[in-house]
């Protein structure tokens, strides 16, 4: 599963937000959660374990009832790397660029509908404050 994916999920990645500060203990996190979104506690734990299976998150037992949760180390350099790939994209993209302000250097009469009727003055989405 990508990153972005497993990251789309605001209550998982709330977990994350969580862990970055620190290690937590898995009843806060799930109290924390369950208090914040209004879920239950089977929900809370299908989350920590499927961030678990994809490595984000490691658990201690040691301690059993209570255990614990960390980040990994790694997954803090894969957000970054991710967003470097993305800029390095945007940075390069290709293709038709668009203007600043799609209506501008057109006459109210290019604007006008099959009927004449014009346009609406009032409408912020056509002239955002230039003149028609």
């Amino acid at each position: 599963m990508h990153i972005f994916e497993l990251l789309a999920e605001p209550i998982r990645r709330r977990i994350v937000e969580v862990l970055a500060s620190g290690e937590a203990n898995a009843g806060d996190i799930e109290s924390l959660i369950m208090q914040e979104f209004g879920v239950g506690r089977s929900a809370v734990y299908r989350h920590l374990k499927l961030l678990r299976d994809h490595e984000f998150v490691h658990v201690h037992e040691d301690d059993w009832p209570h255990h614990s949760y960390r980040l990994d180390d790694g997954v803090i350099g894969t957000l970054e790397d991710e967003a470097a790939r993305l800029r390095g994209l945007w940075e390069q993209r290709i293709g038709r660029r668009v203007r600043a302000d799609p209506l501008r250097g057109f006459s109210g009469a290019s604007l006008r509908g099959r009927r004449g009727r014009g346009i609406d003055p009032d409408d912020p989405w056509l002239h955002r404050g230039n003149p028609i």
